[in-house]
Parts: structure tokens; sequence; C-alpha cells
């Protein structure tokens, strides 16, 4: 398989699995498309035009020809300089590693991670809030997170990937939009009714029993198992934790019971307070589930060789 054909397969399953429409997604692009039209010949050329095609400003093809044959990847939570030099000392052993992944972005797919969050509001929408005030609530949070990557060394692993001639790729909401849908689905059809259904339910996923297995597991982090787990918001996707605020919103909307990978300490105090129930899923095992997920819709006949690293483990569905 090329590397293009990788990404472009990871592009088109996050779009399957994204929690906004298509018509919401076209809308979103077109709006962007206009704006570019609107740039000077300087903005325009320091524009990545990628994010004209797809809305995951966080995934991206880092280095590598397109066109590259693919058989053996490594596959990493998060992949940095030390990564890469183990790809490089499996390559002096006569283990050919031909694509790197990351889930976490890098590079470029770093540096817009702020832009990816204009999913959330457009989440919440869905959830009945209005769409300016859904933005509104957003934009003090997306700064914040722009603010806070501009200071990173962000071509670091980058340059190091280009130097050692290691093509890399990151897939960051790409994956998370799998592991959101797929909660979200199993929580709608299997209908838990206390919180410790919900907790039962992740641990008969292979990814949430590992990690259990390594003290990581599922567990309550607002409630008590026997409340009742009511309307379930699965929150694991939109490139970074959201704003604070937003929880006193979501139980004034109907939501009970939020299941996501992890929280800040100001959030916590939050929840707690607004009286909704809050379950911890974990971030690595999370992470693993959507890119396992991912994974399976982009090589469903299993033909690629995948070398598991940072905090990442196969696991494969049949069912792709």
């Amino acid at each position: 398989m090329k590397l293009k054909e990788i990404f472009d397969k990871a592009v088109k399953t996050a779009l399957k699995n994204d929690p906004r429409s298509a018509s919401i997604i076209k809308k979103d692009l077109n709006l962007l498309k206009k704006s570019y039209g609107q740039m000077t010949s300087l903005e325009k050329s320091n524009f990545d035009k990628e994010s004209l095609i797809h809305p995951y400003d966080d995934s991206r093809i880092l280095y590598g020809a397109p066109d590259k044959e693919i058989k053996t990847i490594m596959v990493g939570i998060d992949i940095d300089t030390s990564e890469l030099l183990l790809a490089d000392r499996f390559r002096q052993n006569g283990v050919n590693i031909d694509l790197v992944i990351s889930h976490h972005p890098l590079g470029r797919g770093l540096t817009q991670l702020d832009k990816v969050m204009i999913l959330q509001p457009r989440l919440w929408q869905s959830l009945g809030f209005d769409e300016t005030l859904a933005r509104e609530i957003i934009r003090d949070r997306m700064e914040e997170v722009a603010r806070s990557l501009s200071g990173i060394n962000y071509t670091r692993v980058v340059d190091f990937a280009r130097i050692m001639d290691i093509p890399l790729i990151c897939l960051h909401t790409a994956a998370d939009n799998c592991v959101s849908a797929f909660l979200s689905k199993l929580f709608i059809k299997e209908k838990p009714d206390k919180l410790e259904d919900v907790l039962n339910l992740c641990y008969k996923i292979p990814e949430y029993s590992y990690a259990a297995k390594s003290g990581m597991g599922p567990y309550i982090l607002v409630g008590d198992k026997k409340k009742k787990a009511g309307k379930i918001l699965v929150d694991m996707t939109g490139g970074a934790n959201g704003p604070d605020r937003i929880f006193s919103r979501l139980s004034q909307s109907g939501i009970q019971t939020i299941v996501g990978m992890h929280i800040k300490d100001s959030g916590y105090k939050i929840v707690k307070s607004e009286f909704l129930n809050y379950i911890v899923a974990g971030h690595m095992s999370s992470d693993t589930l959507g890119v396992n997920l991912l994974l399976d819709a982009v090589d469903p006949a299993n033909k690629l060789t995948i070398i598991e690293c940072s905090g990442f483990k196969r696991y494969i569905r049949k069912n792709g």
C-alpha cells in the first residue's frame, strides 16, 4: 500500500466517524475556501492548503514520498526522536521500517491543534446549543491552546525523521473520531442503566482490559457505581480538552454522564458541582482503541506488518 493511500484511507475513515454531519463539514470547508480566496498572495503562500480538503489539521503526512510502498509500520501513541532511533535500529538489524505513525500530532499537525477544536461546538449544537453561543464558549479555549503552542520546538521530531530518512505521519483527530463513534454507538446499543454497567462495557474492550492490568483501567471519577447513567456523552475528540465552563451547559442540556479520556482538576471541580457523573476511560487506552479501529479500516485484510511502541498495543477486530 502506498503511503498516500494509507493517509487518504485514514481521512476517509475519520470523516465516516465524525460527529458532525457531512453537510456541516462541507459548509465549514466552503467557508474556509471562501476565506482563502480573499487572502493576499503572501497569506496564501503560508497557508496549509490541505486544510481545504479535510478538517483534520492535526493529521498530516510529515515526511516521506506519497508514492512510497509501505509494508511495515511502527505505530506509537507518542513518537519522539527516541522512537525514531528505535526504528533505525530495527533497520540496522534487517527489519525495514517503511513508515512511523504517531497518534499525537507533530510538526504542522501540532501547530494547528487549536483549529480542529471547532469540532466541539458543532457537537454541542447537536445537543441543542445555539451556534453563536457554542462558538463563543470554545473561542477562549482555542486561543489558550494556540498560545500554549507558540513556544514549542515543533520541527524537532520531523527534522529528525528527515535526517534519518524515516517516513512519518500523525493521525490525531482522525483516530479520536473512531474511538468516540465506537463508544457512542456501544452505549446507545447496550443502554447501560447504572455507572457500573458503563464500566463493565468498557472492561469488555481489550484495550481497556489491558490497561487495567497496569493499574490504569477505566474508573468512576465523579458519581457512584449504583447511580443511574442517564444520557451519556462520549467526550473524546476535538483536538484538546474543551473549556471547563461547558460542563454547566451540558448538565442543563440533559447530559447526566460524561465518558472521557482524562480531565483537568479545574474541570473535575465543576463536574462535581454540577452533579454530573464522570467516567475516566483512560488516555493511552482510548487512544490505542482509536488507532486500532483506524488501522482496521485502513487495512481490513491485515496485510501490513505493525510494530507496536510507545503505549500502543495492536488488537485486530475481525469485522474491521
